[in-house]
């Protein structure tokens, strides 16, 4: 190994290494100190000891506008404001490219064509053919007519066997007569049908074509409201994780493309890990900060829990492939300085002792799970009744008082 190399390695190390022992030292500072005893020791003291979770998530709009891709087909956005940017209520904010959907139309319009020339078409072979019914009925009515003014001659007046004939051709031309009106009965019903799907089809191809035109008045959308724009996500992920919207991506019909969040009120969402999960709890109290202004606390408590862990990306998990349970956060009041998106570190108090006694964690030792301490001065080990332990301080119950002094590790 060249000996830069070398170098480098060993400040590195000295370097690691001088952290470890600062971060040490901090730890016992904050958990109490070793007041003016040994570097071994440490006092017991009483004073307000909080069991504080951390988690990271991003402001949100309790409620906001959306704005979604018109209706009929997919469509490709040819322009749209940046994101974030301050928008006035009607100003034009997304054009999408119309091209597809003039196209489109044409077809559209061709179709109520046809769907219309196929109505006619079918309206007027139905009512030559109903003419041609009527005009079968009516003949077989005359030929009725006829063979019953033969079939009343009475029987004396004919041979037997011409008697016969007649009565025998009446039934028939009955029977005939019969047929044509079944037959155009069935027809009117058959024809009705018929018409009526045809009517059905061009009825439906106009309001395709209503459809497509109302679209393309929608392929410029304006901002309902003054606010932010906030793009939407592209609906397809890459591997260094989701994206904005921007000109030139197709979206689907009634796809939310961009929202303007009402500023009114804020939330926070978070998403709390599978290896963390039941550590925190509806009602739990919460402070939350944001990182651009860590100046400013923001009190508020724990809405929901999801019971369902779910993977996916977020802008502060940007890596992918995270999985959680999302933790939804209400704030008690809501500042100007916040904005949708916002990252924020939320501390989530999950128990509060306003007088506490207060050991270093370190200088507990469980044994067999009973927990002991070595007080400073005695022989041996001492129990101790331990309330909760964080992951810096632990509470102590009984075994010890204030001001006494234990050993630590």
């Amino acid at each position: 190994m060249p000996l830069s190399s070398k170098y480098r390695l060993a400040v590195a190390l000295l370097a690691s290494v001088a952290s470890a022992a600062s971060a040490a030292s901090a730890c016992r500072s904050v958990s109490g100190g070793n007041g003016e005893g040994s570097p071994g020791d440490a006092r017991v003291v009483r004073r307000a000891v909080e069991d504080v979770f951390i988690l990271t998530g991003e402001l949100s709009a309790v409620r906001s506008s959306s704005l979604t891709a018109p209706r009929g087909q997919e469509m490709q956005i040819r322009w749209m404001v940046e994101d974030g940017t301050d928008v006035k209520e009607g100003e034009r904010v997304i054009e999408f490219d119309a091209s597809r959907l003039i196209e489109n139309i044409e077809e559209r319009r061709l179709k109520v064509r046809q769907a219309e020339s196929e109505r006619e078409n079918r309206e007027r072979t139905l009512l030559a053919e109903t003419e041609r019914k009527r005009v079968a009925v009516e003949k077989a009515q005359v030929e009725v007519d006829k063979a019953r003014i033969d079939a009343e001659v009475p029987r004396a007046l004919r041979a037997a066997i011409d008697w016969r004939r007649m009565q025998a051709t009446y039934q028939e031309k009955q029977a005939a007569l019969e047929k044509a009106r079944l037959d155009q009965e069935a027809f009117r019903t058959s024809s009705r049908a018929d018409l009526e799907v045809a009517r059905r089809a061009e009825e439906k191809a106009r309001r395709d074509l209503e459809g497509a035109e109302k679209s393309l008045s929608g392929t410029s959308l304006a901002a309902p409201k003054s606010g932010i724009f906030l793009a939407g996500n592209f609906w397809r992920w890459g591997p260094e994780g989701p994206r904005k919207l921007q000109p030139g991506d197709t979206v689907w019909p009634n796809y939310a493309v961009a929202s303007i969040p009402d500023p009114s009120e804020m939330e926070v969402k978070a998403t709390l890990s599978e290896v963390d999960h039941g550590r925190v709890s509806p009602g739990m109290k919460v402070r939350s900060i944001l990182d651009t202004y860590p100046e400013r606390v923001f009190e508020g408590r724990i809405e929901d829990v999801g019971s369902v862990a779910a993977e996916g990306r977020s802008s502060f998990m940007p890596q992918g492939g995270a999985t959680g349970f999302p933790v939804r956060i209400s704030l008690l009041r809501t500042d100007p300085v916040m904005r949708p998106g916002l990252s924020v570190r939320v501390e989530v108090v999950r128990a509060r002792w306003p007088q506490a006694l207060v050991v270093p964690r370190g200088a507990v030792r469980f044994e067999k799970g009973e927990p002991m301490v070595v007080r400073a001065g005695l022989a041996g080990r001492s129990p101790v009744a331990v309330a909760a332990c964080t992951p810096v301080d632990c509470v102590v119950e009984k075994g010890l008082e204030e001001g006494d002094r234990v050993l630590l590790p």
